[in-house]
């Protein structure tokens, strides 16, 4: 497995007292603490920090008894929820601060990254040494101490022997030290479900039960609830039934072998899992890693059959018709999705069990919400906004898509690319210098703000942030008059929510009655 190996040495220390060291990657810098203070020699009870000089940023000890982030900067992170990892391969050096009064400094070197190693622990190679005492006023407290002790006639040298001799001072014995380091549990990426759910608060575990509707959990103390939830996550019944919602990302990661992944921190991938209580997460520098206990991917191994998975598909493919749907029409019968469904597989769907099967879909799995034997776009769920589309669309057929646009809008996120669309991408590549997939990722955008009622201005605020070339374009007259009529085009051909689908055929809301483009005041041109 990947480590490192460390060289951690007593600032101001003559001769050098050091250790080497190797430590697991994927742990939290309060693990690592733990790891130092006994690779020191150190009991362990005092307050520490770690400090990295060229980031100017600190990793901290939780403490609430002494209300510890309140004089904190914004540099400052949490040893609790912060991994090494990132912090060790950014920076060759940093700083252990062990011990507040006596200030005990460490320089830690990263003199290793290794990929091969053995353990899943940490382990001192070597040293040199022995620990100087626990309170005796820092280094030069422990040195002053060493010239007193040398001296049997100095004034104070029986106050100190006396005050030594009740010290608990032991010699340092690498087997032992390695012995202690073998055992030494901390939470790392390899926690166990237990150790999850144990750094939740007893009402964020409640929370977890209720998302798994489990009952009879209310009279449990934390401890006992914790027990509890982990037989029931781990069950089939359980198990099965929240995990028929995961993305395919979730579900590679329980397949695969490794135990961690870490994301950017606004990346949501894996946030299902951890709302439904299996998962772990920590910072590291500006990401997120997730980690994934051993036991929740055997039971899945055990629990999630092949059956399970053919099951599962045939669910997320029905429900994306739903979710087309929405996207297509703003709002829509459920009956009417159930019957396009069967149109494209021939199965047959009862209302009760598809009612209750919408209501089971999380809410970041679906793009609308249910009233009564409707489905809603969320855009339009404000009773406003809803009741102003179904006035715009009075008297609309609703349109019939091709099974070739429901797959292309329900995994792509837009409808097949038409002629006009086409020809405005090739504009943006050849006058506009984009790359074909930026030319591409501004189509998918003009052609998602027409299809939910949108209007040019909104196209324009767009595209003066996101075009690169824009303002080149907007000041040549006829650069300018030609992307307004690509546009003008692509319009006409768009499938909107207004017309139940279907393009429009009209003039669009870029036209006045002439058929010449609304310049929009206050835009560059």
């Amino acid at each position: 497995m990947k480590a490192y190996q460390l060289k951690v040495q007593i600032k101001n220390s003559h001769p050098p007292i050091w250790r080497r060291v190797i430590v697991p990657s994927g742990i939290t810098f309060q693990y690592l603490s733990e790891i130092l203070n006994v690779t020191m020699g150190w009991i362990g009870y005092h307050l520490h920090s770690f400090e990295f000089f060229h980031s100017g940023i600190s990793v901290e000890m939780k403490s609430d008894e002494l209300n510890f982030f309140d004089d904190m900067d914004n540099k400052s992170l949490d040893e609790q929820e912060t991994v090494i990892d990132t912090f060790l391969e950014k920076e060759n050096t940093f700083t252990y601060i062990y011990d507040f009064g006596d200030f005990w400094e460490h320089k830690v070197a990263v003199e290793k990254v290794l990929y091969d190693y053995e353990y899943s622990y940490a382990q001192v190679l070597k040293y040199k040494g022995e620990t100087p005492y626990e309170d005796c006023g820092g280094i030069y407290g422990y040195y002053e101490m060493q010239d007193i002790l040398s001296n049997p006639k100095h004034p104070q040298y029986k106050q100190t022997k006396e005050w030594v001799e009740e010290q608990i001072i032991q010699k340092y014995d690498l087997e032992s030290i390695n012995e202690v380091l073998s055992e030494l549990k901390g939470m790392n990426f390899d926690a166990t479900l237990k150790e999850i759910l144990t750094e939740y608060s007893k009402p964020e575990l409640v929370e977890i039960a209720k998302i798994h509707h489990l009952s009879g959990y209310s009279k449990y103390k934390k401890s006992d609830l914790v027990e509890f939830l982990i037989k029931e996550l781990l069950s089939k019944e359980v198990m099965c039934r929240y995990f028929r919602f995961l993305n395919e990302d979730e579900i590679q990661f329980l397949e695969g072998d490794e135990r961690t992944r870490k994301v950017f921190l606004q990346d949501t991938r894996y946030v299902y899992l951890l709302e439904g209580g299996y998962a772990g997460v920590y910072a590291d520098w500006e990401d997120s890693v997730f980690c994934l206990p051993e036991e929740v991917k055997a039971a899945y191994r055990e629990n999630c059959t092949e059956e399970w998975k053919k099951e599962l598909r045939e669910e997320e493919r029905f429900l994306m018709y739903f979710n087309v749907a929405a996207e297509l029409y703003g709002n829509c019968p459920v009956e009417n999705v159930v019957e396009l469904y069967k149109r494209d597989t021939g199965i047959e769907k009862d209302e009760f069990s598809v009612l209750a099967f919408l209501k089971d879909v999380p809410k970041n799995k679906k793009c609308f919400v249910l009233q009564g034997n409707q489905i809603v776009l969320s855009l339009y769920k404000e009773k406003n906004e809803y009741n102003r589309l179904l006035r715009e669309q009075q008297g609309e057929d609703f349109y019939i898509p091709s099974q070739e646009e429901i797959e292309c809008l329900g995994k792509k996120g837009y409808l097949p690319f038409g002629k006009n669309m086409e020809q405005l991408k090739a504009f943006f590549i050849k006058e506009g210098k984009e790359e074909k997939e930026d030319a591409e990722l501004l189509c998918r955008t003009i052609q998602f703000i027409i299809r939910i009622g949108g209007t040019m201005e909104e196209i324009l605020d767009m595209l003066e942030n996101a075009f690169l070339e824009y303002d080149k374009v907007m000041e040549d007259n006829r650069l300018r008059g030609k992307l307004f009529f690509k546009i003008e085009n692509v319009w006409k051909e768009t499938n909107t929510v207004v017309m139940r689908g279907n393009a429009e055929k009209s003039e669009t809301s870029a036209q006045t009655a002439n058929d010449k483009i609304i310049l929009f005041p206050g835009k560059k041109y």
